[in-house]
């Protein structure tokens, strides 16, 4: 039994409108440069019911085989059905969790139905439609549909095909749909999945946990909305025109994998239209630091200027000035380190508080961030919220945005390598007080304090809908991959991480790269086997756990008993007890992650050494002769594996070295592991 049935279909007058469009919306020819990149065009044409929420809509999709295998069928995503039904994949897996309370409600539930399919010049193919269920068999979910074609696209080849749908947007329980006179109208429309060739097409149901994967291509878009309603879009307005009591609006967007959109009346939502200047938004503390970490100079770092678009609540207007900040912090931050963002405006969309669940998402040229009107009152006004996600949805611009990869079957290139950034901007800007409200400079600690309550080997690199629990699939896509990356930083330096990042990103700018094309950029550009990090942590949730076993000291001097002088044994004339102090230490490794691992000697006269232990073997002993006793060892002391959630014993310290009335304080901070003081 399919999803319900809700509008009526669009007319023979409506699909002249679409061959209006096509026409209408004819711009200038992709640059050369993006040939080889481009898949799929879309030309949408699409009217919104404001009162049923409901969307009625045509499009004409042309499809380029780039690979060198033929196909003789298309997959389609229908991702609003995952809201039709509490027996849908998406709504069972929330249900499984506490996320089960979400329920778009009685009159809330959403769907869509694609009502014609064709191809370009009228040969229907809808009775070659059905639905399929690649992940789970699930035979109440709809959100995959094959079409049957009545012949092979063979490489090179390209198919176009005309459909027409209709629509229900649900009451918003996760990421889009609607919240009053609100709608966040996002993965809306019947969606091509991406062919891999010999694998076939890539198509994943809609998982609770689970995003998005797509080909890059154009997008001619028309929206058609009650008059005067503020709307925020992917890519760039062309025209906005009243006809009778609506507007429609044409946008375009090129070199994208995705189109969203949100829409209110005036007086929800407000627009403020503003502008990054890098003259005046790049810190230039900031220019300075990247240029030297990269090696470039600082014209080589040159950033345009863009548009910025904001939509935020009236009621939390006095926040906008804080927001447009965090973006303009966020563009610069993200273009020195990962280069220029490469598209001419960006949308940024803050959901009123009835639609926060449609906050924090990311899609192309387009993201929505979240605030309540309190975060502009102390103690909130103290919290890092704003700038955290705004940073946090800013760098899906880059590795969502231009990068692509396949967010469903390996989240954590984007979710986790973003997370890393985030953390990153937001250090610098606290450190540089470039944001003086913030009072919690917390960042990595809230991520390894999660990590430390997960009881079992988190895999990173999986399909996230494989994890056991959601809460599970986010920890290890966001907190266990920002953390990797973060030790990736702390043992092989920071300036060698971050030129690595740059040249993935420069070397795979729109083509959606793997976990294997990271590795092999990693490799080649530290000079780095990195088994430990892909092979260790990431495919086998693997985790450090380093340890001071032992610190033993011994005088060292004449022996007592017997000595062996003149062929013969004699009686030691006295017992060694002013000699030098030999001193034992011994390092474990408790986990299977093998590494290598800074150790910090601190000796009585605050003699300080430091040493690289390989790791390799579980434990080591090293032994030392000193006139001086060992003080402390700490193993990490400058915390670079931050993956370790548990350093405890990481610290040893001699006991009479224990002085002053606080001398407990540094081991109560060290037992939490949220605080390195090697030295306390």
């Amino acid at each position: 039994m399919g999803p319900p049935v809700g509008v009526v279909g669009y007319t023979r007058a409506v699909r002249a409108l679409v061959a209006v469009l096509l026409v209408s919306l004819a711009g200038p020819a992709w640059p050369a440069a993006g040939e080889g990149r481009r898949v799929v065009d879309y030309e949408i044409d699409v009217a919104l019911d404001p009162v049923r929420h409901e969307l009625r809509g045509a499009q004409r999709v042309r499809w380029r085989n780039t690979t060198g295998v033929a196909t003789s069928e298309i997959w389609l995503h229908l991702y609003l059905n995952a809201f039709a039904s509490s027996r849908s994949t998406m709504m069972t897996e929330l249900a499984r969790e506490s996320f089960g309370r979400r329920r778009p409600g009685d009159d809330g539930w959403g769907w869509t139905r694609i009502t014609r399919i064709a191809l370009a010049g009228g040969v229907d193919l809808i009775r070659g439609m059905s639905f399929e269920r690649p992940d789970d068999g699930n035979p109440d979910d709809f959100t995959v549909a094959r079409v049957a074609l009545p012949y092979e696209i063979r490489p090179g080849e390209s198919v176009e095909l005309e459909l027409e749908f209709e629509a229900r947007l649900p009451r918003v329980v996760l990421r889009t749909g609607y919240a009053g006179d609100f709608h966040m109208v996002a993965q809306w429309f019947p969606k091509l999945g991406v062919f891999e060739g010999e694998r076939g097409w890539n198509c994943h149901q809609y998982h609770a946990a689970s995003e998005f994967y797509a080909d890059f291509g154009s997008y001619n878009v028309a929206l058609t909305v009650p008059r005067g309603w503020v709307v925020g879009a992917t890519g760039e307005p062309v025209s906005r025109q009243p006809v009778g009591s609506e507007d429609r609006l044409v946008l375009r967007a090129r070199e994208v994998h995705d189109f969203a959109w949100a829409t209110a009346p005036p007086s929800l939502m407000s627009v403020v239209e503003t502008d990054f200047e890098p003259g005046r938004d790049i810190p230039r503390i900031w220019l300075d630091r990247a240029a030297a970490a990269l090696g470039r100079g600082a014209g080589e770092l040159e950033l345009p200027p863009m548009s910025i678009r904001l939509l935020v609540p009236r009621s939390q207007e006095a926040l906008a000035p804080r927001m447009i900040r965090a973006v303009r912090l966020g563009l610069a931050w993200f273009g020195l380190h990962l280069g220029p963002y490469p598209y001419p405006q960006l949308t940024v969309v803050s959901p009123p508080p009835e639609a926060r669940a449609a906050g924090g998402m990311e899609y192309p040229t387009m993201f929505t961030t979240g605030a309540s009107r309190l975060d502009a009152f102390p103690p909130r006004s103290w919290r890092r919220d704003i700038e955290s996600v705004t940073v946090h949805e800013l760098g899906h611009q880059y590795f969502q945005g231009v990068l692509a990869s396949n967010e469903v079957e390996q989240a954590w290139l984007d979710e986790g390598l973003v997370s890393w950034a985030e953390n990153r901007c937001l250090d610098d800007i606290i450190a540089d007080r470039l944001a003086p409200e913030i009072r919690n400079p917390l960042t990595w600690e809230t991520d390894q304090l999660l990590l430390s309550r997960v009881e079992q080997p988190l895999v990173v690199d999986r399909p996230v809908w494989e994890h056991r629990l959601i809460a599970e699939s986010y920890l290890a896509s966001y907190d266990k991959t920002a953390l990797a990356i973060r030790t990736l930083e702390g043992v092989l330096g920071e300036d060698r991480l971050l030129r690595a990042m740059r040249a993935y990103v420069d070397d795979f700018r729109f083509r959606h790269p793997t976990g294997d094309d990271l590795r092999a950029v990693l490799e080649r550009e530290t000079g780095h086997q990195l088994t430990w990090l892909f092979d260790g942590v990431l495919r086998n949730g693997l985790t450090p756990d380093w340890a001071v076993l032992a610190v033993r000291h011994r005088r060292v001097g004449e022996p007592e008993g017997m000595v062996w002088r003149d062929g013969r044994w004699h009686e030691a004339d006295e017992r060694g007890e002013t000699g030098p102090w030999r001193v034992d230490i011994e390092l474990g490794r408790r986990s299977e992650l093998v590494g290598p691992v800074e150790v910090e000697l601190r000796w009585e006269s605050g003699r300080v050494e430091r040493r690289t232990w390989d790791g390799r073997a579980r434990w080591v002993r090293w032994t030392e002769e000193s006139s001086e006793r060992l003080a402390q060892v700490a193993v990490d002391p400058d915390f670079a594996w931050a993956l370790e959630s548990r350093r405890s014993d990481n610290h040893w310290r001699d006991e009479p070295a224990k002085t002053g009335p606080l001398w407990w304080l540094g081991d109560a901070l060290r037992l939490i592991g949220l605080v390195a003081v090697p030295g306390s």
